[in-house]
C-alpha cells in the first residue's frame, strides 16, 4: 500500500515539475537561426563563383575546352573554329613575321575567332606559353609585370571611386588616375615604388582598413601589393617576342623559330591609319599566338566564363562605344540616359570583342535593366535634356532647370545625414560628428558613437538655429508627423514630441555602421510607420551568397535578424502603446542598404537601395530605385507573399517571375542615398559613381530615365519644404535650396 502511494506521489511530483516548466516557456515567437557563411568564404573571400552554382545560375556550355597549343591545332585540323581572347593589344600582320606589314589591330580582351594557323618552322615549333587558368586568388600576378592602367585602375574604379575620384578626393587623394595617385594625399605620397611596407596605400588596403565599404578580396590585395613591389609602373611593358637560338637553325629567321601565327576573322580587326610600305599581294590576317589565350573549340565561350577570365587576368570589362539616345517629346532633341534597358547576350553567341557581354558604360546588366513598375509610377516630369554625367561638369542649371541657393551663409562643421520639415517651416537637421581633415574614420563610420545631434532651423527668417537633441547615435532617417519628429537611428526608432525629450519606441534593428546600415529611412503613411531596414552583410565582398533559396539568403544578409534587409511596418498607434519592435511586420524583402524612403502624393513609398560592392560589372549589384504601394500590398500578408526586390537576387541567379523589378536599375556602385518627391517627380542623391543630385523623368516612349541636375558630393539628405521647394544636405555641411525656373 505504501509503495503504491509512494509511486503516486512521485508521479504527481513529476507532472507538477513538467507543468511548471511549461508555464515558464517564453511566449515570444522564436527567431530564425543565424546562418553563417562557410569558413573559407568568411575568412579569405571566395573565388569568383562562375562554376555551378554561380551568380547567374548558368549551366556550363558543352564546348570542348582548349588550353594548349596542341589542342588548338587539333581543333583547327578538325575544321572547327577556336575561340579565345587577346591578352594584350595585338597587331595583325600581313605575313607570319613580327616586322611584317601591320594591317590592323585587336584591342586587349577582345573575343577572337581563329580559323587557321601558320607554323613558320614546324620542325622546331615549341608550344605556345599559354597561361594556366587559375582561381581568382593567385599568389603571383598572371603577367610578368603589372601596370596601373591594366591591373590597378579598373580595380580602384570599381571599389574606391566613391571616396577617391576626381570629384571627391577624400583626404586630398584621387586613386582613379595614375598621376593623381602618385601625387599622393594631404599627408604626402601614398605609393613608394618598390616599398610596399612603406606605402600608405598598401598599409590601408593590405590591412583591410580600406576601402571603408569592405576589404578587397585576397586576389585584388595581391595585385596591389605586387604592383607596388614591381615599381608601381603606369603601364605594363610591351613583351618582346620570343626568339629561338640561331644555333638550332642557322639558316632560319630567328623570329620564326618559335612562332605560331593564327588567322583571325575580319570582324575582330580594327583598321589602322598606317599603310604598308610595299604592296602586299593577298595579305593574311595573322596574330602571334603568344598574345592569344585559347578558350574553346567549336562553340563560343559564355558570358560568365569570359567575365571570369577578365577577372583572373585583370582585363577591364569591355564597354560599348556608344549609348542609345532617347527622344524627348517636348523638344525632339536627343538625351543620353544612364539607365536604359539593355538586351542580354545570347547564351551561345558572343559579339566581336565581347562588347555585348556586359552593359554599356553607364548602363546596367540586362536581367535587371527594365522596371515592371515603370509604366504605373505616375511621374509628371519630362526630361530636361541635360548631358550625361561626367566628373568635370559643374552644377547644372539647364534651360528650364533650377536655381541653387546656399543657406546658412557658410557650411556647417558637421555633416548632414537627414532632413525633415515641420508644417511651420522649421527644418530639422541630423548632424554627424564634427568634420575635420584628420577625422577618425572609426568614429565617422561608427553608428553608435554618441556625438551626433539634431538642430532646428527656422527657414522663414534664417533665425532660431540651435540643437534640440545631442549626444545621439547616428541618425539616418527623419520624418515629422502630427506634432512629433520621428527618428530612425542606430538600431532603434524613436521620436521627439514638440517641446519634449527623446522617446524610444522600438529597438533591435540590425546595424552595420561601416556599411552605414543603421535602420536607414523612415516614413509614415495612412497610420503606419515604415522603416527601410538594411542588412549587415554586403553579400559579395563578404562572400557571394549562392546555392540557397532567397529567404535563406535574406536571413544571411540580415545576420539572422528578421527586422533587417527588408521594408518593415508597424501600426503607429500600436507602436506608441506597446513600444516594442514586435509590432513590426515585413512589408517587402530584398533590400541591402536602403538609404532613402519617401512618399508621393498617392501615398506610395519610394526606396533607394545601395547594392553590394566589388560585384562584376555584368551582374547587377542591386543599386535601385524601387516603388512600394501599400494599397497593393495590405498588412498581414505572409512574408513569402510580400514583394522581393533586387538584393540578394542579384547574387543568386536570374530573377524569377515573381521578382519585383525596380522603377530604375542603376549602374553598380552608384550608391543612391536620400530620396524625396518634389515638382511632380522623384529626386534622389548618389554618392558613388557619377555622384550628385538626380531626378526622374519620362522619355517619349513613356520609359523612366534619370538625369543629373547637380554635381555635389557627398549628398546624404534630401527633403521637400511645405512651400514645395527641394532642400538638400551634404556630408561636408552644405545646405541648399533648389527651385525651378532658371534659364
Amino acid at each position: 500500500m505504501q509503495s503504491t502511494i509512494f509511486r503516486v506521489l512521485i508521479f504527481l511530483i513529476l507532472m507538477f515539475a513538467l507543468t511548471s516548466c511549461g508555464t515558464t516557456t517564453p511566449t515570444t515567437p522564436p527567431r530564425p537561426p543565424v546562418l553563417t557563411l562557410p569558413k573559407a568564404v568568411a575568412d579569405e573571400g571566395p573565388d569568383i563563383p562562375f562554376q555551378d552554382p554561380n551568380i547567374l545560375a548558368e549551366i556550363g556550355a558543352s564546348s570542348h575546352p582548349v588550353v594548349t597549343t596542341e589542342e588548338l591545332q587539333a581543333c583547327l585540323a578538325s575544321g572547327e573554329v577556336v575561340y579565345g581572347i587577346t591578352l594584350q593589344n595585338t597587331n595583325v600582320r600581313s605575313a607570319p613575321q613580327v616586322d611584317a606589314c601591320r594591317v590592323g589591330r585587336i584591342p586587349r580582351g577582345s573575343l577572337v575567332r581563329v580559323t587557321g594557323s601558320t607554323a613558320t618552322n614546324p620542325t622546331i615549333l615549341v608550344p605556345t606559353p599559354t597561361p594556366t587558368r587559375r582561381s581568382a586568388a593567385p599568389s603571383n600576378p598572371p603577367e610578368p609585370t603589372l601596370g596601373y592602367v591594366e591591373d590597378i585602375q579598373p580595380l580602384f574604379n570599381r571599389s574606391c571611386r566613391a571616396c577617391h575620384s576626381g570629384v571627391v578626393k577624400s583626404a586630398g587623394l584621387q586613386v582613379t588616375e595614375y598621376a593623381a595617385l602618385m601625387a599622393g594625399s594631404n599627408k604626402g605620397p601614398v605609393v613608394i615604388p618598390g616599398d610596399a611596407d612603406g606605402s600608405l596605400l598598401w598599409q590601408q588596403v593590405g590591412s583591410g582598413k580600406m576601402p571603408l565599404t569592405g576589404a578587397l578580396p585576397a586576389a585584388e590585395r595581391a595585385l596591389v601589393l605586387n604592383w607596388i613591389l614591381a615599381g608601381a609602373p603606369e603601364q605594363r611593358p610591351v613583351a618582346e617576342p620570343a626568339i629561338a637560338s640561331t644555333a638550332e637553325a642557322p639558316n632560319a629567321d630567328p623570329a620564326e623559330n618559335s612562332q605560331l601565327w593564327l588567322t583571325v576573322d575580319d570582324d575582330n580587326i580594327n583598321a589602322v591609319p598606317e599603310t604598308c610600305k610595299t604592296d602586299v599581294t593577298s595579305p593574311k590576317q595573322l596574330i602571334s599566338s603568344e598574345l592569344f589565350l585559347p578558350i574553346s573549340c567549336g562553340i563560343a565561350p559564355r558570358t560568365a566564363e569570359l567575365s571570369s577570365l577578365f577577372k583572373i587576368y585583370s582585363i577591364p570589362l569591355p564597354t560599348a562605344t556608344s549609348i542609345p539616345a532617347v527622344q524627348v517629346a517636348q523638344t525632339g532633341a536627343p538625351i543620353t540616359t544612364t539607365a536604359a534597358a539593355r538586351e542580354p547576350i545570347s547564351d551561345t553567341e558572343a559579339a566581336p570583342g565581347a562588347a555585348a557581354a556586359v552593359a554599356p558604360s553607364g548602363g546596367v546588366p540586362a536581367p535587371f535593366a527594365s522596371g515592371a513598375n515603370a509604366a504605373a509610377t505616375g511621374l509628371q516630369a519630362s526630361t530636361l535634356n541635360v548631358p550625361p554625367p561626367s566628373d568635370s561638369d559643374g552644377w547644372m542649371t539647364p534651360a528650364g532647370g533650377f536655381c541653387v541657393e546656399q543657406r546658412l551663409a557658410t557650411k556647417l562643421d558637421r555633416g548632414i545625414t537627414a532632413l525633415a520639415f515641420a508644417p511651420d517651416g522649421t527644418l530639422f537637421m541630423a548632424l554627424d560628428t564634427p568634420l575635420g581633415e584628420d577625422a577618425d574614420p572609426l568614429i565617422l563610420y561608427d553608428a553608435y558613437h554618441p556625438s551626433r545631434s539634431i538642430a532646428a532651423y527656422n527657414t522663414n527668417n534664417d533665425s532660431g538655429f540651435g540643437e534640440i537633441f545631442n549626444e545621439s547615435t547616428r541618425i539616418t532617417g527623419m520624418t515629422y508627423y502630427n506634432g512629433a519628429l520621428y527618428l530612425s537611428r542606430a538600431g532603434e526608432v524613436g521620436r521627439i514630441v514638440d517641446g519634449g525629450g527623446y522617446e524610444r519606441l522600438a529597438v533591435g534593428f540590425a546595424v552595420n555602421s561601416q556599411l552605414f546600415h543603421a535602420n536607414d529611412g523612415i516614413a509614415i503613411v495612412n497610420g503606419w510607420l515604415y522603416i527601410s531596414a538594411g542588412g549587415v552583410i554586403d553579400g559579395y565582398s563578404d562572400g557571394p551568397i549562392v546555392g540557397i533559396p532567397e529567404a535563406a539568403a535574406i536571413n544571411v544578409v540580415g545576420g539572422g535578424n528578421r527586422f533587417a534587409a527588408r521594408l518593415v511596418r508597424a501600426p503607429l498607434d500600436a507602436l506608441l502603446a506597446q513600444r516594442s519592435i514586435e509590432t513590426f511586420q515585413t512589408a517587402a524583402r530584398g533590400l541591402r542598404n536602403p538609404y532613402g524612403l519617401t512618399t508621393d502624393p498617392a501615398g506610395r513609398l519610394w526606396i533607394t537601395d545601395n547594392g553590394a560592392t566589388n560585384v562584376p560589372e555584368d551582374v547587377s549589384a542591386g543599386d535601385e530605385v524601387n516603388l512600394f504601394d501599400p494599397n497593393a500590398v495590405p498588412p498581414g500578408l505572409a512574408e513569402d507573399s510580400t514583394p522581393f526586390y533586387g538584393f540578394p537576387l542579384a547574387l543568386n541567379g536570374s530573377p524569377p517571375d515573381w521578382y519585383t523589378k525596380p522603377v530604375l536599375a542603376l549602374p553598380n556602385t552608384s550608391a543612391p542615398t536620400s530620396i524625396t518627391w518634389a515638382y511632380g517627380t522623384i529626386f534622389y542623391g548618389q554618392y558613388g559613381s557619377d555622384p550628385g543630385l538626380y531626378r526622374l523623368g519620362r522619355s517619349a516612349d513613356g520609359s523612366v530615365v534619370t538625369e543629373r541636375i547637380m554635381l555635389v558630393w557627398p549628398l546624404l539628405a534630401t527633403t521637400t519644404a511645405p512651400d514645395g521647394a527641394l532642400w538638400i544636405g551634404t556630408g561636408d555641411g552644405g545646405l541648399f535650396r533648389l527651385t525651378p525656373g532658371c534659364g
